[in-house]
């Protein structure tokens, strides 16, 4: 494995672990009804999420055959849209923002997992966020390029199962770690600027 696939791994690692509206929705699932009902929910929002990654795996390869020139073009356009996310992630008040996003959770016990795959489904920005950092790290001549974008996606997707399977079983444990970790905010933005930069970088320099 070269360095690419370890800074990938950081990365992942790094944003699997920023709190937002699916990790609370799993940890309020957890506190609320339970161990059992907190894995259903980060099964339902992991599934969503596996749902993206197939789609743009395999729709971003039939650009790639046909359009050799849009994986550069999807890399510009990713990394102004990591810069983009990184301005609107960034942390705006000292405030908890978890309290907030809490009341608006819905905590009814049944349906647990198909609410959590609609939280992902009907968030287009996931695959969107997909489009812009997947092939950050993916070779200019990477072949086949689809089998290198599915298996990051899935890379991905298993750091997310296994980060909000431990925030379904850690429950109240978690919830305090978050809370009192508020630096962490600033982290997923700064690491997007990070990307943005290295990527733009390398083709310009």
């Amino acid at each position: 494995m070269d360095g690419v696939f370890y800074y990938f791994l950081l990365t992942v690692i790094i944003i699997n672990l920023a709190p937002g509206p699916a990790m609370l929705y799993v940890l309020n699932q957890s506190v609320k009804f339970g161990i059992g009902k907190g894995l259903k929910a980060a099964a339902g929002v992991e599934a969503g999420v596996f749902f993206y990654v197939i789609c743009v795996s395999f729709g971003l390869v039939v650009f790639f055959s046909h359009f050799p020139l849009v994986f550069q073009a999807i890399k510009i356009v990713g990394a102004v849209y990591l810069i983009w996310l990184a301005v609107t992630a960034w942390p705006k008040k000292s405030n908890k923002a978890m309290t907030t996003e809490e009341a608006k959770i819905d905590l009814d016990a049944r349906h647990v997992f198909s609410k959590g795959l609609l939280i992902n489904l009907t968030n287009p920005k996931i695959g969107l966020f997909f489009v812009s950092l997947l092939p950050q790290f993916i070779p200019a001549h990477a072949s086949p390029a689809w089998l290198y974008l599915l298996a990051y996606g899935l890379v991905f997707n298993l750091g997310g199962i296994i980060v909000n399977s431990a925030v379904g079983m850690l429950g109240l444990k978690m919830k305090s770690l978050l809370n009192r970790a508020g630096w962490f905010d600033y982290v997923p933005p700064v690491l997007f600027v990070i990307i943005a930069a290295i990527t733009i970088g390398k083709m310009f320099l």
